[in-house]
Protein backbone atom coordinates (compact mmCIF):
# COMPACT_ATOMS: atom_id res chain seq x y z
CA UNK A 1 0.00 0.00 0.00
CA UNK A 2 1.33 3.44 -0.83
CA UNK A 3 2.08 5.82 2.03
CA UNK A 4 1.73 9.57 1.58
CA UNK A 5 3.23 12.16 3.89
CA UNK A 6 2.80 15.88 3.23
CA UNK A 7 4.41 18.56 5.38
CA UNK A 8 3.49 22.24 5.19
CA UNK A 9 5.63 24.70 7.16
CA UNK A 10 3.90 28.02 7.73
CA UNK A 11 2.90 28.96 11.26
CA UNK A 12 1.44 25.47 11.37
CA UNK A 13 2.60 21.97 10.51
CA UNK A 14 0.15 19.31 9.46
CA UNK A 15 1.30 15.76 8.83
CA UNK A 16 -1.21 13.41 7.24
CA UNK A 17 -0.27 9.74 6.97
CA UNK A 18 -2.57 7.56 4.88
CA UNK A 19 -1.98 4.06 6.16
CA UNK A 20 -5.01 1.80 6.54
CA UNK A 21 -7.13 4.82 7.34
CA UNK A 22 -4.86 6.20 10.12
CA UNK A 23 -4.32 9.93 10.40
CA UNK A 24 -2.28 12.32 12.52
CA UNK A 25 -2.72 16.09 12.60
CA UNK A 26 -0.18 18.56 13.99
CA UNK A 27 -1.57 21.95 14.97
CA UNK A 28 0.31 25.11 15.88
CA UNK A 29 -0.89 28.53 16.94
CA UNK A 30 0.77 31.84 17.53
CA UNK A 31 0.52 33.38 20.98
CA UNK A 32 -2.96 34.81 20.42
CA UNK A 33 -4.33 31.41 19.50
CA UNK A 34 -4.78 31.84 15.71
CA UNK A 35 -4.69 28.39 14.12
CA UNK A 36 -4.43 27.37 10.47
CA UNK A 37 -4.21 23.74 9.40
CA UNK A 38 -3.23 22.58 5.95
CA UNK A 39 -3.72 19.07 4.63
CA UNK A 40 -6.90 17.25 5.49
CA UNK A 41 -8.68 20.58 5.66
CA UNK A 42 -8.32 24.10 6.96
CA UNK A 43 -9.36 24.24 10.59
CA UNK A 44 -9.63 27.35 12.67
CA UNK A 45 -9.21 25.65 16.05
CA UNK A 46 -8.44 22.45 17.91
CA UNK A 47 -12.20 21.90 18.04
CA UNK A 48 -12.34 22.04 14.25
CA UNK A 49 -9.66 19.37 14.06
CA UNK A 50 -11.66 17.22 16.49
CA UNK A 51 -14.81 17.75 14.44
CA UNK A 52 -13.07 16.55 11.27
CA UNK A 53 -11.32 13.59 12.90
CA UNK A 54 -12.60 10.02 13.00
CA UNK A 55 -12.32 7.37 15.70
CA UNK A 56 -8.72 6.23 16.13
CA UNK A 57 -7.11 9.47 14.95
CA UNK A 58 -4.33 11.24 16.84
CA UNK A 59 -4.19 15.03 16.85
CA UNK A 60 -0.74 16.39 17.75
CA UNK A 61 -0.88 19.99 18.95
CA UNK A 62 2.25 22.09 18.48
CA UNK A 63 3.47 24.57 21.13
CA UNK A 64 1.30 27.63 21.64
CA UNK A 65 -1.58 29.09 23.62
CA UNK A 66 -5.05 28.09 22.41
CA UNK A 67 -8.00 30.24 23.46
CA UNK A 68 -10.96 27.91 23.16
CA UNK A 69 -13.05 25.21 24.74
CA UNK A 70 -12.98 21.69 23.35
CA UNK A 71 -15.64 18.96 23.28
CA UNK A 72 -14.21 15.54 22.44
CA UNK A 73 -17.00 13.45 20.95
CA UNK A 74 -14.86 10.84 19.17
CA UNK A 75 -12.47 8.13 20.33
CA UNK A 76 -9.28 10.02 19.54
CA UNK A 77 -5.97 10.99 21.11
CA UNK A 78 -5.38 14.70 21.68
CA UNK A 79 -1.68 15.16 22.41
CA UNK A 80 0.07 18.42 23.24
CA UNK A 81 3.77 19.22 23.08
CA UNK A 82 4.08 19.20 26.86
CA UNK A 83 2.34 21.14 29.60
CA UNK A 84 5.15 23.69 29.70
CA UNK A 85 4.68 24.50 26.00
CA UNK A 86 1.03 23.92 25.10
CA UNK A 87 -1.75 25.77 26.91
CA UNK A 88 -5.50 25.60 26.45
CA UNK A 89 -7.47 28.36 28.13
CA UNK A 90 -10.48 30.52 27.37
CA UNK A 91 -11.10 34.22 27.07
CA UNK A 92 -11.47 36.46 30.11
CA UNK A 93 -15.13 37.14 29.35
CA UNK A 94 -16.04 33.44 29.25
CA UNK A 95 -19.30 32.64 31.06
CA UNK A 96 -19.31 31.13 34.52
CA UNK A 97 -19.66 27.34 34.45
CA UNK A 98 -17.58 26.90 31.30
CA UNK A 99 -15.65 23.63 30.88
CA UNK A 100 -12.37 23.92 28.99
CA UNK A 101 -12.24 20.25 27.89
CA UNK A 102 -15.36 18.06 27.98
CA UNK A 103 -14.93 14.37 27.15
CA UNK A 104 -18.15 12.71 26.03
CA UNK A 105 -16.73 9.91 23.85
CA UNK A 106 -15.33 6.66 25.22
CA UNK A 107 -11.70 5.60 24.87
CA UNK A 108 -10.08 9.01 24.45
CA UNK A 109 -6.67 10.27 25.57
CA UNK A 110 -5.73 13.84 26.49
CA UNK A 111 -2.03 14.28 27.15
CA UNK A 112 0.56 17.00 27.39
CA UNK A 113 -1.36 20.24 28.03
CA UNK A 114 -1.59 23.00 30.55
CA UNK A 115 -5.28 23.63 31.22
CA UNK A 116 -5.83 26.95 32.96
CA UNK A 117 -8.64 29.38 33.72
CA UNK A 118 -7.87 32.90 32.42
CA UNK A 119 -8.71 34.51 35.76
CA UNK A 120 -7.53 34.04 39.33
CA UNK A 121 -11.12 34.28 40.57
CA UNK A 122 -12.38 30.78 41.32
CA UNK A 123 -15.86 32.28 41.60
CA UNK A 124 -16.01 32.36 37.79
CA UNK A 125 -16.55 28.57 38.02
CA UNK A 126 -14.48 27.69 34.96
CA UNK A 127 -13.43 24.03 35.11
CA UNK A 128 -10.56 22.15 33.50
CA UNK A 129 -12.02 18.76 32.54
CA UNK A 130 -15.45 17.20 32.68
CA UNK A 131 -15.66 13.48 31.87
CA UNK A 132 -19.03 11.85 31.18
CA UNK A 133 -17.80 8.69 29.44
CA UNK A 134 -15.65 5.59 30.00
CA UNK A 135 -12.27 4.14 29.15
CA UNK A 136 -10.39 7.44 28.96
CA UNK A 137 -6.88 8.58 29.87
CA UNK A 138 -5.98 12.00 31.26
CA UNK A 139 -2.23 12.04 31.68
CA UNK A 140 0.81 14.32 31.84
CA UNK A 141 -1.20 17.53 32.10
CA UNK A 142 -1.05 20.55 34.38
CA UNK A 143 -4.50 21.72 35.50
CA UNK A 144 -4.57 24.95 37.45
CA UNK A 145 -6.63 27.93 38.54
CA UNK A 146 -10.00 26.25 37.87
CA UNK A 147 -13.11 25.65 39.95
CA UNK A 148 -12.83 21.89 39.32
CA UNK A 149 -9.56 20.51 37.99
CA UNK A 150 -11.07 17.20 36.86
CA UNK A 151 -14.82 16.65 37.30
CA UNK A 152 -15.94 13.05 36.87
CA UNK A 153 -19.67 12.95 36.15
CA UNK A 154 -22.10 10.08 36.74
CA UNK A 155 -21.21 7.18 34.46
CA UNK A 156 -17.56 8.22 34.06
CA UNK A 157 -15.89 4.85 34.53
CA UNK A 158 -12.65 2.98 33.82
CA UNK A 159 -10.71 6.19 33.35
CA UNK A 160 -7.02 6.51 34.19
CA UNK A 161 -6.00 9.84 35.73
CA UNK A 162 -2.22 9.76 36.00
CA UNK A 163 0.97 11.83 36.08
CA UNK A 164 -0.87 15.16 36.25
CA UNK A 165 -0.09 18.26 38.31
CA UNK A 166 -3.40 19.53 39.69
CA UNK A 167 -2.94 22.67 41.75
CA UNK A 168 -4.47 25.96 42.82
CA UNK A 169 -8.03 24.95 41.95
CA UNK A 170 -11.03 25.01 44.25
CA UNK A 171 -11.37 21.22 43.94
CA UNK A 172 -8.53 19.20 42.46
CA UNK A 173 -10.32 15.97 41.47
CA UNK A 174 -14.07 15.57 42.09
CA UNK A 175 -16.06 12.34 41.54
CA UNK A 176 -19.86 12.32 41.57
CA UNK A 177 -21.83 9.21 42.59
CA UNK A 178 -21.68 6.80 39.65
CA UNK A 179 -18.09 7.71 38.80
CA UNK A 180 -16.85 4.20 39.52
CA UNK A 181 -13.95 1.85 38.73
CA UNK A 182 -11.42 4.57 37.96
CA UNK A 183 -7.72 4.91 38.74
CA UNK A 184 -6.03 7.98 40.24
CA UNK A 185 -2.32 7.25 40.06
CA UNK A 186 0.86 9.30 40.50
CA UNK A 187 -0.63 12.77 40.44
CA UNK A 188 0.58 15.79 42.37
CA UNK A 189 -2.58 17.29 43.87
CA UNK A 190 -1.55 20.39 45.77
CA UNK A 191 -2.61 23.86 46.94
CA UNK A 192 -6.30 23.38 46.14
CA UNK A 193 -8.60 25.68 48.06
CA UNK A 194 -11.14 23.14 49.35
CA UNK A 195 -10.46 19.46 48.60
CA UNK A 196 -7.52 17.89 46.84
CA UNK A 197 -9.61 14.83 45.98
CA UNK A 198 -13.31 14.31 46.77
CA UNK A 199 -14.91 10.99 45.84
CA UNK A 200 -18.58 10.02 45.96
CA UNK A 201 -18.19 6.99 43.67
CA UNK A 202 -17.33 3.33 44.21
CA UNK A 203 -14.55 0.86 43.51
CA UNK A 204 -11.92 3.44 42.62
CA UNK A 205 -8.18 2.95 43.19
CA UNK A 206 -6.17 5.91 44.51
CA UNK A 207 -2.46 5.20 44.92
CA UNK A 208 1.02 6.72 44.70
CA UNK A 209 -0.20 10.32 44.68
CA UNK A 210 1.31 13.34 46.42
CA UNK A 211 -1.56 15.15 48.14
CA UNK A 212 -0.29 18.28 49.84
CA UNK A 213 -1.12 21.82 50.98
CA UNK A 214 -4.88 21.49 50.38
CA UNK A 215 -7.53 22.51 52.88
CA UNK A 216 -8.64 18.85 53.05
CA UNK A 217 -6.37 16.41 51.27
CA UNK A 218 -9.02 13.79 50.52
CA UNK A 219 -12.70 13.42 51.38
CA UNK A 220 -14.78 10.27 50.90
CA UNK A 221 -18.50 10.92 51.26
CA UNK A 222 -22.03 10.79 49.86
CA UNK A 223 -22.26 7.25 48.49
CA UNK A 224 -18.53 6.59 48.40
CA UNK A 225 -17.88 2.87 48.95
CA UNK A 226 -15.31 0.12 48.38
CA UNK A 227 -12.57 2.51 47.29
CA UNK A 228 -8.91 1.59 47.90
CA UNK A 229 -6.52 4.33 49.00
CA UNK A 230 -2.88 3.34 49.58
CA UNK A 231 0.77 4.33 49.07
CA UNK A 232 -0.10 8.02 48.92
CA UNK A 233 1.71 10.87 50.67
CA UNK A 234 -0.48 13.27 52.67
CA UNK A 235 1.62 16.30 53.53
CA UNK A 236 0.81 19.69 55.07
CA UNK A 237 -2.92 19.67 54.39
CA UNK A 238 -5.01 21.54 56.93
CA UNK A 239 -6.77 18.19 57.39
CA UNK A 240 -5.21 15.21 55.69
CA UNK A 241 -8.29 13.07 55.07
CA UNK A 242 -11.94 12.55 56.02
CA UNK A 243 -14.12 9.51 55.42
CA UNK A 244 -17.83 9.50 56.24
CA UNK A 245 -18.39 5.91 55.10
CA UNK A 246 -17.60 2.44 56.42
CA UNK A 247 -16.41 0.40 53.46
CA UNK A 248 -13.47 2.33 52.02
CA UNK A 249 -10.05 0.80 52.61
CA UNK A 250 -7.02 2.93 53.48
CA UNK A 251 -4.42 0.21 53.00
CA UNK A 252 -3.78 -2.64 50.59
CA UNK A 253 -1.57 -5.71 50.88
CA UNK A 254 -0.28 -4.47 54.21
CA UNK A 255 0.68 -0.99 53.01
CA UNK A 256 -1.18 2.15 53.95
CA UNK A 257 -0.36 5.80 53.35
CA UNK A 258 2.15 8.30 54.64
CA UNK A 259 0.67 10.89 57.01
CA UNK A 260 2.89 13.77 58.03
CA UNK A 261 1.02 14.16 61.35
CA UNK A 262 1.20 10.49 62.37
CA UNK A 263 2.55 10.21 65.93
CA UNK A 264 2.96 6.45 66.23
CA UNK A 265 6.13 4.39 66.47
CA UNK A 266 7.65 1.53 64.50
CA UNK A 267 9.28 -0.64 67.12
CA UNK A 268 10.03 -3.56 64.78
CA UNK A 269 11.45 -1.32 62.02
CA UNK A 270 9.29 -2.78 59.27
CA UNK A 271 8.36 0.64 57.88
CA UNK A 272 4.76 0.35 59.12
CA UNK A 273 3.46 2.20 62.15
CA UNK A 274 2.51 0.01 65.09
CA UNK A 275 -0.78 1.84 65.73
CA UNK A 276 -3.45 2.89 63.22
CA UNK A 277 -3.86 6.41 61.91
CA UNK A 278 -7.33 7.77 62.70
CA UNK A 279 -8.99 9.72 59.90
CA UNK A 280 -11.48 12.52 60.30
CA UNK A 281 -15.10 12.17 59.23
CA UNK A 282 -18.18 10.37 60.51
CA UNK A 283 -17.03 6.89 59.46
CA UNK A 284 -14.35 6.62 62.18
CA UNK A 285 -12.10 5.01 59.59
CA UNK A 286 -8.46 4.12 60.15
CA UNK A 287 -5.36 3.49 58.13
CA UNK A 288 -4.23 0.28 59.80
CA UNK A 289 -0.81 0.25 58.13
CA UNK A 290 0.47 3.84 58.10
CA UNK A 291 3.82 4.31 56.40
CA UNK A 292 6.66 5.75 58.46
CA UNK A 293 8.30 7.37 55.43
CA UNK A 294 6.76 8.84 52.27
CA UNK A 295 6.89 6.44 49.32
CA UNK A 296 9.12 7.26 46.38
CA UNK A 297 6.68 8.78 43.87
CA UNK A 298 7.99 10.06 40.54
CA UNK A 299 5.66 12.36 38.60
Amino acid sequence: MKQWMTTFTIMVILITVNLSGCMENQINSNTNGDIVIEGKGNYASIQSAVDHAVDGDTILVKPGTYYETVVINKSIKLVGSGAEKTTITCKNNTASGTIIIKIIANNTTVKGFKIVSPTNQLSTRISGFMVVSSGNKITNNTITNCAYGIYMYRGAENTNISLNRIDNNQYGIYFLPGADNNIIWRNNVSYNEDYGIRIKGKNNEVFENIISHNDVGMYMCCGSAYNNIYNNSFIKNNENAKDDKLTNSWSKNGWGNYWDDYKGEDNNDDGIGDTPYLLGGRGSRKDNAPLMEPPNINI
